[in-house]
């Protein structure tokens, strides 16, 4: 995932060169040479190439205010413009976000502030990947490692990818920087 908010001094470029506008979310299938624009395009294109099913699940779609922009509104717009702080560059290996909870969303926010790409690894219950989860963490329920420093979690995002250097307090309703 190349996150991409308001003041992005790198991925957007890219999703304009790409596709020919700034519009997200934006897909690139680089199996299939596909390119797209418009969520409901792209979770239909998703299931007809990946999928066993023609067409999504009921709700998938429908759902789209409720997950999507609700708990955005609320968050005041969480993740969508970039931390004044970003550092200029990217680190050298993307980071992997283990995502299984509502609790990722903040870190993918952080990421997205950060303007920081990363491999998102799901790990719903029955995944593979929640194996291999718990193999690196010990847990299933910590969702970020780094393995440019082995480290994991939100604070650890801001005090190492901010050039403030400012100290960082993580609460599971919010995040501020001290």
């Amino acid at each position: 995932l190349y996150p991409c908010p308001k003041g992005s001094r790198v991925h957007r470029a890219f999703v304009k060169s790409s596709g020919g506008k700034e519009q997200f979310p934006f897909l690139l299938d680089p199996n299939t040479g596909v390119s797209m624009y418009e969520s409901s395009d792209i979770v239909n294109y998703l299931f007809q190439e990946y999928g066993e099913r023609s067409k999504p699940t009921f709700g998938i779609l429908e759902s789209n205010l409720v997950t999507g922009w609700v708990p955005t509104i609320i968050r005041a717009g969480g993740g969508m413009s970039l931390w004044n702080g970003a550092l200029p560059n990217p680190p050298q290996k993307l980071l992997e976000l283990y995502s299984n909870n509502h609790f990722a969303r903040l870190v993918r926010e952080a990421l997205c502030e950060l303007e920081l790409p990363y491999i998102l690894w799901n790990t719903g219950k029955g995944s593979l990947n929640c194996s291999k989860l718990k193999q690196i963490s010990g847990s299933t329920q910590v969702p970020l490692v780094d393995p440019n420093t082995g480290i994991q979690i939100v604070p650890y995002l801001f005090a190492n990818y901010n050039s403030n250097r400012c100290r960082f307090s993580y609460q599971l309703s919010s995040c501020s920087l001290h």
